[in-house]
């Protein structure tokens, strides 16, 4: 079926194609009840505007930018990203997906007059870019309307959406309390910005609440760059007295905690329990299964996108959002030995 065009849909009501226009820009200048027609005209037929069209006969681009310090093929983005164009498609705009890494050595300058250039209508800026102050000064320099994605810092300056990662590590640390650990080990992420050391405090929070002792270097940070918490996974667990559970602030670093058990010859979870973060896509094809803490990576991307082409067209919007995760319990997370 050809598409509708702005023509066809003024045809239908009896009006000009401006007339259409300017119910589409919620501008004024139009009769109650033609608009109450036409807006009545657009949601019966599904009229979704041309991108295109649209951006010719204004300032507007239709394109929203999600901004990324360094684009990479990772599930976290993948479904941030998955999740974006969703709410773009539905909503007749484009995604741009942009990093800041490569154009930062240039300058702050050059980084302003290449986002000049790119147009955006508006952006999206996921973690670490969301904590960065010169970034946001320097949309709201540009004007360009921003929505960001569990940020940690100024976090009343602008719409967000998120989830609260300490309550989710919170939860997760006593439940393995409550299988009966007592000798828990965290491995934080060394990239993991705000967001991780959330996770972190509600981790020592579980174990403060619940009368545990916390045992320093069983705190350790791993670098997803390097070994994904493997070597510290294979440190913890070549201890004389070693932890009976890990908890990863990721699942990147659980899955090097999996293959550190493998190599010690440790069995998950009838050695040591090993619980992870994010519930990524691949966390149910590793062994043993691991259980992790489901964050809603895709929702959060289609969420911020939403936030953002509300505020872009004008309909009125909350600050923040906060989205629900929930633990996917799996094998590789059990009650300790009974000798524990």
């Amino acid at each position: 079926m050809p598409r509708l065009t702005i023509i066809d849909l003024a045809q239908r009501a009896g009006v000009s194609p401006k007339t259409i226009s300017r119910v589409l820009n919620k501008e004024p200048g139009v009769r109650a009840d033609k608009r109450e027609l036409i807006e009545r005209l657009i949601t019966e037929t599904g009229f979704k505007p041309n991108p295109a069209a649209r951006a010719l006969q204004g300032s507007r681009s239709y394109m929203i930018g999600l901004i990324f310090e360094r684009p990479v093929t990772h599930y976290y983005q993948h479904e941030l990203q998955m999740g974006a164009l969703s709410a773009c498609r539905q909503a007749g705009y484009h995604l741009v997906i942009e990093g800041l890494a490569e154009l930062r050595p240039h300058g702050m300058d050059y980084l302003k007059q290449r986002l000049i250039t790119s147009r955006f209508d508006g952006v999206i800026l996921p973690p670490p870019v969301g904590d960065d102050l010169e970034i946001m000064a320097l949309f709201d320099d540009l004007k360009v309307p921003y929505v960001r994605i569990s940020p940690t810092t100024e976090i009343e300056n602008s719409p967000q959406v998120y989830i609260d990662d300490e309550q989710a590590a919170f939860d997760a640390t006593s439940w393995l309390i409550g299988l009966g650990h007592r000798r828990l080990a965290y491995i934080e992420n060394l990239k993991g910005g705000g967001s991780n050391l959330r996770r972190k405090a509600g981790f020592l929070r579980a174990m403060t609440h619940h009368g545990l002792e916390l045992h320093p270097e069983w705190v350790m940070r791993g670098d997803p760059e390097v070994n994904n918490g493997f070597d510290e996974a294979e440190a913890l667990l070549s201890m004389p007295d070693r932890p009976t559970a890990i908890f990863a602030a990721a699942d990147y670093i659980a899955f090097g905690a999996l293959a550190a058990a493998a190599k010690l010859k440790l069995s998950v979870p009838d050695d040591v329990s090993i619980v992870g973060f994010d519930n990524a896509p691949t966390a149910s094809s590793v062994w043993p299964p691991l259980t992790s803490v489901h964050q809603p990576m895709n929702d959060l991307g289609e969420a911020a996108t939403r936030l953002l082409i509300d505020r872009l067209e004008g309909r009125d919007v909350s600050t923040s959002q906060q989205l629900e995760y929930h633990l996917v319990r799996r094998a590789s997370a059990a009650a300790p030995p009974i000798t524990v």
